[in-house]
């Protein structure tokens, strides 16, 4: 009897082991995808320092909020301080590029020397953004049918457009290459999302 007993309370405590760790490794992946997200923005936000710098500085703001939750969800994350470093370099590099920007805006300097997209393009490219932005979204809280939903609207628009204002669009557009780039590391998390179920 007491055997029984003991039994049942060991295999209770196994289910109990198993039910706290199963929360957690869905926690340690989530938290690798985030860093994974955070590490490849960051990239692309160094990218773009010089050429775009306060479309660089609206990026940083939301790469600190997604720090942010890293550093609430898993504090000892082994990527967390490097990211966090990275972010400061970047953000005292983006306060040298802003104050660059200003001071060629006020003495004239560099207002031609960047060439303009048309406007239909520049506000096709911020729909596209902001379809990137909801299948991300949708990625991070596992929503991976709606993620790659959102994805390939976001992808169809984009060749659309290009398509559209292919000639009229300047070489090395920056918010263009940037986009791309997210576009297609979304895919590929996605792709491996998909393989590992």
């Amino acid at each position: 009897m007491t055997r029984d007993r003991g039994n049942g309370w060991g295999a209770g405590w196994r289910m109990a082991l198993i039910a706290a760790f199963l929360p957690a490794a869905a926690l340690a992946q989530g938290a690798d995808e985030l860093a994974s997200m955070i590490r490849q923005s960051l990239d692309g936000i160094e990218y773009r320092l010089d050429l775009r710098p306060q479309q660089a500085a609206q990026d940083l703001q939301e790469q600190q909020r997604r720090l942010e939750l890293l550093e609430k969800e898993a504090p000892d994350h082994p990527d967390l301080a490097a990211l966090q470093e990275k972010f400061h370099t970047l953000q005292d590099g983006l306060a040298a590029s802003l104050a660059h920007a200003a001071s060629d805006v006020t003495t004239g300097a560099g207002a031609a020397q960047i060439p303009t997209a048309p406007e239909g393009f520049t506000r096709g490219l911020e729909e596209v953004g902001a379809l990137q932005k909801q299948a991300e979204s949708a990625f991070l809280i596992g929503n991976t049918a709606e993620a790659a939903e959102y994805l390939d609207q976001a992808e169809r628009q984009m060749v659309a457009l290009e398509q559209r204002y292919g000639g009229e669009i300047p070489k090395g557009h920056a918010t263009l290459l940037v986009t791309q780039e997210k576009i297609a590391a979304l895919k590929d998390q996605l792709a491996e999302a998909k393989s590992a179920d």
